[in-house]
């Protein structure tokens, strides 16, 4: 049965998996494929913000196999086929087979885990690290021989994946404080390892802290995207764990078609819970402790995104499926058929609507390399975005809209010339929220003439000389 379960998870990570690259897997993939391997672990990471751990990999990886869509995602698919064995060797060692099965199956088919072990990103390694760390930790609990050794390396691999997934150390820590103080030092023999290994990034670590902080001072806007404290990224996290990426037009319809949902994933989670001793404490703890610190957090760094959260979804579906076996009968076929239904429609909108897929930049690329005579292409930017770079065949005529991020004044836009411009409202929320390229655009006598809306890319304006 778990082959089975293994098989269809592996399967559903491949559909799709040839998307557009989305603007940071763009980013990720041109540096790691322009830069030499030191400059790329070293250098990069400072302006991307999280450890060097799935850079390492993704140079490694795509210098061996190539950097095509579907060749670079196989790495994260991998991990998150890796994940859901792990998920499944946990319940095994907490609960029994049946459990383990089960949740191992709900991951299998979680729309959210499906879509980020699609993602040229460090996501899908983090919860993978996560999970093995957990796995190690259990096993340090159970007094295995050389565990702790484990648990070290695995820690490790997650103080390298993302900065988001270390709250996972401090429910480890309050498991220990509760309820097993006697692993303490194990625990810290363990840590004292991971910390030795992190040792190298320790050194660059402030300046990429430095180049943080000036972007959150240059770039307010990336407050928002980044997951600030507010109730609605804390609802998000609970709804697209559910759900996944995809969302109604009709919020009511979205908000209610979510609560029902939520409310048999909350009376799962109950029955969990209910009568499961320190094993199921362990699982409500690798839940909830990270949520509770990401949103306190999060009101001085913003990093509440339910994307940065999805290693919490191995020890929720573990607790669903011991709830779901605490069940006799129909209502236990009943509880999966409903969780696996949840699910499957989920994922069906996912691979069939475009709209729910990720930023279409090879289609904007094909669009204007067809368009013939000279152009000016304009992002509200100070480069080139990366997508663009890519794909785009002819990139004589793309150009940098801003000398600088963000936009000030009218001094802080590019000269711009020739007969038709094509420019990006691509984040200009954050780059040029007063819209000074248009007001310049405007202002020598350029009359927009035509709209092109491409997906998750947004507006295209056509603006030609009057």
């Amino acid at each position: 049965m778990i082959f089975l379960i293994l098989a269809l998870g592996f399967v559903l990570r491949l559909i799709t998996l040839n998307q557009s690259f989305w603007l940071d897997e763009a980013d990720n993939v041109v540096a790691a494929r322009g830069l030499d391997f030191i400059s790329f672990i070293s250098k990069y990471p400072l302006g991307d913000f999280h450890p060097p751990g799935y850079f390492i990999l993704l140079w490694i990886w795509g210098h061996l196999f190539g950097f095509g869509e579907i060749n670079v995602r196989l790495l994260s698919v991998i991990l998150g086929f890796g994940t859901i064995c792990l998920t499944y060797l946990i319940g095994k060692k907490l609960f029994n087979n049946k459990v383990a099965q089960i949740g191992s199956l709900f991951l299998a088919v979680a729309p959210l885990h499906v879509y980020y072990s699609q993602e040229a990103r460090m996501y899908s390694l983090s919860a993978f690290a996560a999970v093995l760390s957990f796995y190690y930790f259990i096993k340090v609990l159970n007094k295995e021989k050389w565990s702790f050794l484990g648990l070290g390396l695995s820690t490790a691999l997650v103080l390298y994946s993302d900065y988001v997934t270390y709250l996972v150390i401090p429910s480890q820590f309050v498991f220990l404080l509760l309820y097993e103080r006697s692993r303490i030092g194990k625990w810290m023999m363990a840590h004292l390892i991971s910390v030795l290994l992190f040792l190298p990034w320790v050194l660059v670590l402030p300046g990429q802290i430095a180049v943080g902080i000036k972007a959150s001072i240059d770039l307010p806007g990336w407050k928002k995207v980044a997951g600030g404290a507010d109730f609605k990224n804390l609802a998000l996290v609970f709804i697209k764990t559910i759900l996944g990426r995809i969302s109604f037009d009709n919020k009511i319809i979205y908000g209610l078609l979510a609560s029902g949902a939520g409310v048999v994933y909350g009376l799962l989670l109950f029955l969990g819970f209910r009568k499961g001793g320190n094993k199921t404490k362990l699982l409500l703890l690798w839940i909830f402790v990270p949520i509770i610190l990401a949103f306190l957090i999060s009101f001085y760094i913003p990093m509440l995104s339910y994307f940065r959260m999805i290693y919490i979804l191995p020890a929720l579906y573990l607790l669903m499926a011991k709830g779901c076996v605490s069940l006799k009968g129909l209502w236990q076929r009943l509880a999966i058929g409903i969780i696996l239904a949840i699910s499957s429609i989920s994922l069906f909108i996912y691979y069939t609507n475009p709209v729910f897929q990720r930023e279409d930049w090879r289609a904007v690329a094909r669009f204007l390399d067809n368009i013939s005579g000279p152009k000016l292409v304009l992002f509200e930017d100070n480069h080139v975005k990366f997508p663009y770079l890519y794909y785009a065949k002819d990139l004589k005529d793309a150009h940098p809209g801003l000398k600088k991020v963000q936009a000030r004044e009218i001094e802080d836009v590019t000269d711009i010339t020739g007969k038709k411009v094509y420019l990006f409202d691509y984040l200009v929320e954050i780059t040029d929220p007063k819209r000074l390229i248009n007001q310049k655009l405007k202002s020598l006598g350029y009359k927009q003439t035509n709209l092109y809306n491409f997906n998750g890319v947004g507006f295209i304006r056509l603006y030609e000389i009057q």
